[in-house]
């Protein structure tokens, strides 16, 4: 991927950057608040990023542009709050949410990866995948996300590791021989422990009602299995009737703009009011002029391939509830037998109350047991191992890295994600994300550029500064940068004079204010593009 352009604004006053290079960018200023951290705000949150926009800034207001390139195929992001268009050569594709979006991506754009959420195979949130390539100036905490959402620490593991061809469904938490030696020790305390309840012997139809301990695993397994299942049969009701919903408005949608094209073949249609004959639609926070025919069929397009989209989503939906009802009748063929007989065994129940409930918290610990075994089981050891060697291949790179531009630097790196209670003195914390983006980016391959606001965090001193800049040059792919100067750097042309270096100077900005009227014209030309729309 490549950024070409980034660009937002509106249609009074915008900022377009166009000068950034497939190599290495620095933007730079002499002095902060000159639009550095805003420019690499606004491409991100283009691309689906989460909203890290100062409060000061009113971004709602605004539209948000960039230009990439993937594969040598251009595409055009354009978005209002959370409304995005793409635009593909002559076509447009139109989402209303970032959450959308993300299906388009990852089968026409580049791969998203799927991890285990909540018992179901997801893709995770871009703001997820994002932080693969890029930091951001604020939120920096090494210990955990940037940006705070849905995911923790755990999935974004589980993602670099779908990312390397190492995903599985289930992770394993304790070792196989520990949790045998230990169900086994329980079951022998449970065995004595029955034996001490002779209603089993006498009546196991009435145990099996009374006695908490006599409620055998199965009919454990049975309630917990009903009790799940008619959870996720809800759970997926609600979003398949969600994308129904949103279908059936995307259908009503088309047999209004087929009625306006055999309307316009008929007459011309104009406003009551004002006489015009412009026509308008809307998808909450962008709108475009239909009364061109061929913008009206790029929208028809667009409509017609998220219809299809929601048919094949409501279509997986459907055949997920169809599992899951097959599943709930076979767990109801059997059902407890009749309370009305327990009365007659009161007082022998009462008696061996104690002993029940030792066999039942023996029977609930083994059954905990079980659940971990049959997890690590599902482990192949194989993948386990090539997990350990990615982990070390990964933690060895960091620390090489961390080495060449901190030959006396005594910190080691030991996951990708430091200790709660570890402290970062100076530019430490930058140069950990500096050795973790460059090694992910190397041992995954990936093809995204590395994107980091205030690189230079930390009073990060001149020689580190330029063993950074000797790796970003030699990257075989886009870096972009930001970094403020003082005043004796910035009037001695720091990165001008340096070699394999785009540097941008943004000091002529007036402070605190990027957008401009002068850009204006050459933005609504820019957003003019997309077949339509109207600012």
């Amino acid at each position: 991927m490549l950024i070409k352009k980034i660009a937002f604004g509106d249609n009074s006053e915008a900022f377009i950057e166009e000068r950034l290079t497939d190599g290495l960018n620095v933007i730079f200023s002499d002095d902060n608040n000159r639009g550095k951290t805003l420019v690499i705000q606004g491409l991100m949150y283009s691309l689906g990023y989460g909203s890290i926009f100062p409060s000061s800034f009113q971004y709602k207001d605004k539209y948000f542009y960039s230009e990439i390139e993937v594969d040598k195929v251009k595409y055009e992001f354009l978005r209002k709050k959370n409304s995005i268009v793409i635009k593909i050569k002559d076509t447009i594709q139109i989402f209303n949410s970032v959450s959308e979006m993300r299906y388009f991506l990852d089968k026409f754009v580049f791969r998203i990866p799927k991890i285990q959420k909540d018992n179901r195979s997801t893709l995770v949130d871009l703001s997820l995948l994002y932080e693969l390539f890029f930091i951001g100036q604020d939120n920096r905490n090494p210990s955990g996300l940037i940006s705070k959402g849905q995911f923790n620490k755990l999935d974004f593991k589980n993602m670099v590791y779908d990312l390397a061809d190492l995903s599985t469904d289930i992770i394993n938490i304790t070792e196989l021989k520990d949790i045998k030696d230990r169900i086994s020790g329980l079951k022998l305390e449970l065995k004595e422990a029955r034996k001490k309840i002779s209603l089993i012997k006498q009546n196991p139809e009435i145990a099996e009602i009374a006695l908490k301990t006599y409620d055998s695993e199965k009919f454990q397994e049975k309630i917990r299995a009903i009790s799940e299942i008619n959870e996720n049969i809800s759970k997926i009701r609600r979003a398949r009737q969600r994308e129904t919903n949103r279908k059936s408005k995307l259908e009503q949608l088309v047999s209004e703009l087929n009625s306006l094209n055999r309307s316009l073949s008929e007459g011309n249609v104009q406003c009551g009011e004002c006489g015009s004959d412009k026509i308008f639609y809307s998808n909450n926070d962008l709108t475009f002029e239909v009364s061109n025919i061929d913008v009206r069929s790029e929208i028809l397009n667009s409509i017609t391939e998220n219809i299809g989209q929601k048919n094949g989503l409501i279509y997986d939906f459907s055949r997920e509830i169809n599992l899951m009802q097959d599943s709930l009748k076979k767990e109801m063929e059997e059902t407890p037998p009749s309370f009305q007989q327990v009365v007659l065994y009161q007082d022998q129940v009462t008696s061996e109350r104690d002993y029940d409930d030792e066999s039942f918290s023996l029977t609930n610990e083994i059954e905990a047991l079980k659940s971990q075994l049959s997890s690590s089981q599902e482990i192949d050891e194989t993948l386990k191992l090539d997990r350990k060697d990615f982990d070390k291949k990964l933690l060895d790179k960091m620390n090489a890295l961390y080495k060449t531009i901190d030959p006396n630097g005594n910190l080691e790196f030991e996951d990708i994600f430091t200790k709660r209670d570890s402290t970062f003195s100076g530019s430490e914390g930058q140069e950990f994300y500096f050795c973790k983006v460059i090694s992910l980016s190397d041992l995954l391959d990936q093809n995204f550029p590395i994107i980091v606001d205030s690189f230079r965090d930390g009073e990060l001193s001149t020689n580190k500064e330029d063993s950074m800049l000797d790796i970003y040059s030699n990257l075989d792919k886009q870096v972009i940068l930001t970094s403020t100067l003082k005043d004796e750097e910035y009037n001695n042309n720091k990165y001008g004079n340096r070699s394999r270096v785009n540097s941008i100077d943004y000091s002529s900005h007036q402070d605190c204010k990027i957008l401009s009227r002068d850009n204006k014209e050459e933005f609504i030309e820019l957003i003019s593009r997309f077949n339509g729309i109207v600012m």
